[in-house]
């Protein structure tokens, strides 16, 4: 999977954050990857022993090099392409401008909200949060569990157990929040449903 969807990573990060990206390197840049990707897993799952098999496919270090290679790859391919030979210069300033509400509804939104300068502030705050919540994910998680070595049976379980603890607190944050967030546009909602009813009754 990692294969499959890694190469468009690279390039559609570079096209929200990067003025120069270039949409047809984009493209060329994920195909690029995809093929570069799927020949290096299979070039590797050939030499272990027993050739290209669903088991040597299936094997950690043969899916590790086929995932990063189509990750990496399609991210160098789309600067090169970029930098070298398709620069642009977008202005991201005119995406606003450009992007048109398929219905004008600003419910939950103020004035302050979408002002520019708070726009711009949610924006770091949101790249911050995430680049922290990657590097704990992606570095510092695995990192912990190099000084375990070959996991203990009770060890595993309390692996298991910080995944799934993380698993069901970001679900009740993500379910949760909202909720909180519309509590008074649900509370309308029903008002409006039994005003209904009831009007529906009395017309009867």
């Amino acid at each position: 999977m990692g294969i499959i969807l890694g190469p468009a990573v690279g390039p559609i990060w570079n096209l929200m954050n990067w003025k120069k990206a270039s949409g047809k390197g984009a493209v060329i840049a994920s195909l690029c990857g995809l093929f570069l990707g799927i020949m290096s897993w299979v070039l590797y799952a050939h030499t272990q022993e027993g050739g290209v098999t669903i088991q040597t496919l299936g094997l950690n270090p043969v899916m590790l090099v086929g995932n990063a290679i189509s990750f990496l790859s399609s991210w160098f391919i789309h600067w090169f392409w970029s930098t070298f030979i398709d620069p642009q210069d977008y202005d991201f300033s005119t995406l606003n401008k450009n992007i048109s509400l398929v219905e004008n509804d600003r419910s939950g939104l103020s004035d302050e909200i979408t002002t520019p300068e708070e726009l711009e502030r949610l924006l770091k705050w949101i790249k911050q949060r995430g680049y922290v919540t990657s590097t704990i994910l992606v570095v510092v998680w695995p990192l912990l569990s190099v000084p375990a070595g070959v996991f203990t049976k009770s060890f595993f379980a309390f692996w298991v157990f910080l995944a799934v603890s993380w698993a069901f607190v970001s679900a009740s944050i993500i379910i949760i929040l909202p909720i909180i967030e519309s509590h008074d546009d649900i509370i309308d909602a029903f008002h409006i449903r039994n005003f209904a009813l009831i009007a529906d009754r009395e017309s009867i």
